[in-house]
């Protein structure tokens, strides 16, 4: 069964053809039926039996031709999108493995026609990073399962492996570019130094 994208997708794009299939039609029967008043204007039996005789060709062309169209679009799109979609959910997926804490499955390979080869890349990038990370915590929780006590330096060596460069809150704003400008001097700084001035000039 198609995926619920893929139908939405189908579906809109028949609507469009159908449209696109009564438009003719409608242009199709003014012309038509213009053409033959014009030509046989004096005969009116003879323009209604014409046009009795045209209308359903033109009923069935359009419903064989909308059938053929719709299931060709139907044919064409499912493909196209699978190459598309399906990669997406497959990466989709791994990740919500990775989040569970499956490291061990293999990498990712998608086909070689599919979209989404870096999303794939990324994905198993991901994977092996965590890893490698992972693998030495790991050996030390089957250490300390055995018995064995590593020692401080070990330990701090595995985290410190495990933890560089993971940054888990956000960083600290930095000043603002006003608060970082020196105050200006007022007035009475500016002044100082002429009251200084002019007391020691009158001391004199």
């Amino acid at each position: 069964m198609l995926p619920s994208y893929q139908i939405r997708l189908v579906g809109f794009l028949i609507l469009v053809i159908l449209l696109g299939t009564m438009i003719h039609g409608f242009f199709l029967y003014k012309i038509t039926a213009r053409t033959v008043e014009e030509g046989f204007f004096s005969a009116h039996n003879r323009l209604r039996s014409t046009w009795e005789i045209l209308k359903p060709a033109i009923i069935v062309t359009n419903g064989i031709s909308f059938l053929l169209i719709s299931l060709a679009l139907l044919v064409v799109t499912t493909l196209s999108s699978h190459r598309l979609i399906g990669p997406v959910v497959k990466i989709a997926g791994r990740l919500r493995d990775l989040a569970a804490g499956r490291l061990d499955l293999p990498p990712l390979r998608l086909r070689a026609d599919d979209e989404g080869q870096i999303l794939s890349e990324a994905a198993n990038q991901v994977q092996e990073t965590f890893r490698q990370r992972l693998q030495p915590l790991a050996a030390l929780r089957d250490a300390l399962a055995a018995g064995k006590e590593p020692d401080l330096e070990q330990v701090r060596a595995v985290l410190d492996q495990a933890l560089a460069g993971v940054t888990l809150s956000p960083p600290a704003p930095g000043p603002s570019p006003e608060g970082s400008r020196p105050p200006a001097a007022g007035p009475a700084a500016s002044t100082a130094p002429t009251s200084a001035s002019a007391g020691k000039a009158g001391g004199n």
